[in-house]
């Protein structure tokens, strides 16, 4: 059976090397999949490790000792974090992996919502240096009204004067008794 999967080794080494080298191929499409796919495990392996850190609340003794092995290459680390086996422990972990973690989700997301069509615009934007230059998609029909134009301190102050100017003249609001 070993021998088998020695005789296999090369050939998955090279169909290894043959994904790599598509899924590294400017094509907006794949991009977009590949940027779905590591914020998917971005995001699982985070909910793993915050079940982990519940789990780890419940049962602090259940620690692997190579976390504890890890936990002693990094002193400053080690500082930081409480004492490997309290309840605490885990949370903190967490929080701090997490803290690390996040700026990279960011990242991912955000390049995987401007791959695709927005990639190949942007592209375009800054290839020509106007915007005038892009095509312009045609419009439905009815176009949307704009925004409604929010108003500040000064013009609302503004309104409520000409409001008041505007009130009409009671003689009965005038008469001295």
């Amino acid at each position: 059976m070993n021998e088998q999967l020695l005789a296999l080794e090369p050939v998955l080494a090279w169909a290894g090397l043959a994904l790599l080298l598509v899924l590294c191929l400017p094509f907006a499409g794949v991009q977009k999949q590949l940027l779905e796919v590591y914020g998917l495990v971005l995001r699982l392996a985070l909910l793993a490790l915050v079940g982990a850190a519940g789990y780890l609340w419940f049962r602090p003794d259940m620690l692997p000792a190579q976390c504890v092995e890890t936990l002693n290459n990094f002193p400053p680390l080690r500082e930081l974090l409480p004492e490997p086996g309290t309840r605490r422990f885990g949370v903190a972990a967490v929080a701090v992996i997490a803290a690390a973690l996040l700026p990279l989700l960011a990242v991912l997301d955000v390049s995987r919502k401007l791959a695709g069509w927005r990639l190949r615009r942007l592209r375009l934007l800054t290839a020509s240096g106007t915007l005038e230059s892009l095509p312009v998609a045609t419009a439905p029909a009815a176009q949307p009204a704009p925004p409604p134009r929010r108003v500040d301190r000064r013009g609302a102050a503004d309104a409520l004067a000409q409001a008041g100017a505007r009130k009409p003249f009671r003689v009965a609001d005038h008469l001295v008794q």
